[in-house]
């Protein structure tokens, strides 16, 4: 028996039976081997196993504070306007008061001690010089609540008029204006102001009030 097998062994045989042992455990291994082409495939308790851990909670806003984003870029300049309209001409008071236009002022004078048979003086100059004096016809005296013909309120005064709104006197009369320009005391008012004179009634004489002088 032995021989028998043996007379039938050889180099050719072994090498066959070989390849016919590899040949059938390597298609053993290739069927133990799966495709996978979903997680539906996959074991869940292992699934779990491949997923990371849980990352921590990030910070909590505060409510109703909105954080700002950084700044944008500056946007392109846009095109020049057109020339505006000339405005009115300015004041100066290296030039006459412009025509039509007012300027207004206070003056105030007392002389407590002063007896009757005296008189009070004062001198106020315009801040704006004016073009040409203003005659006596164009200057009007009058109380601040009682309006004259021409000087209709404070802070008011016809073209070419000099309004002399009295706010409050007592121990006076009423007063002459007067221009001292001319070295000559002229009624009326110079170009760079005018003087007031009042003939004093009793002590405690004093007068202040306001005055509005228009260019013509």
């Amino acid at each position: 028996m032995k021989r028998s097998m043996r007379r039938h062994l050889s180099y050719a045989n072994v090498v066959a039976t070989l390849a016919l042992v590899f040949a059938m455990s390597g298609g053993a291994l290739a069927a133990s081997h799966y495709l996978i082409n979903s997680t539906r495939q996959i074991n869940p308790k292992v699934l779990r196993k491949l997923k990371g851990n849980r990352g921590p909670q990030g910070l909590t806003g505060i409510p109703g504070i909105a954080i700002q984003g950084p700044a944008g870029t500056d946007g392109l300049k846009g095109q020049r306007g057109e020339t505006g309209r000339e405005g009115p001409e300015g004041v100066s008071s290296l030039k006459p008061l412009p025509p039509q236009r007012s300027e207004s002022g206070v003056y105030g004078v007392g002389a407590p001690t002063s007896g009757a048979g005296g008189k009070l003086q004062e001198s106020v100059g315009f801040a704006l010089a004016l073009s040409a004096p203003i005659p006596v016809a164009n200057v009007e005296y009058t109380p601040t609540n009682t309006p004259g013909e021409h000087c209709k309120g404070v802070g008011k005064a016809p073209p070419g008029y000099l309004c002399i709104y009295t706010d409050a006197s007592a121990g006076v009369s009423k007063p002459t204006v007067l221009e001292s320009e001319d070295g000559k005391s002229t009624p009326g008012s110079g170009e760079l102001g005018f003087t007031l004179e009042w003939p004093v009634t009793e002590a405690g004489a004093f007068d202040r009030g306001t005055y509005t002088v228009m260019a013509p």
